[in-house]
């Protein structure tokens, strides 16, 4: 603390208001970070969810057939049919 604690006390003993509504200060600051932590605890737990989405969601995925190559495919830009493909250059 920057603050001298003897400095302050010594205040407070001057100022015959310095305890007036203190505790109501005190209670509105312990619920203002009793909210804060609900809040973190909210937020982290919507986190975690996402999270186990999105792993979920790629394991699917993963399990999921994959589709037979179409007959289509010869319209496809990957035909080989360019130009390049024909001096056999690897991209």
């Amino acid at each position: 603390m920057t603050d001298d604690i003897d400095r302050l006390i010594a205040a407070m003993q001057r100022d015959e208001t310095g305890l007036a509504g203190m505790e109501d200060r005190v209670w509105v600051r312990i619920g203002e970070r009793r909210d804060r932590t609900r809040t973190d605890q909210v937020r982290a737990a919507a986190i975690a969810l996402a999270v186990a989405v999105g792993v979920a969601n790629g394991a699917f995925m993963l399990l999921s057939p994959r589709p037979e190559p179409s007959e289509m495919r010869v319209f496809t830009v990957s035909t080989g049919l360019s130009p390049i493909a024909s001096l056999d250059v690897r991209g």
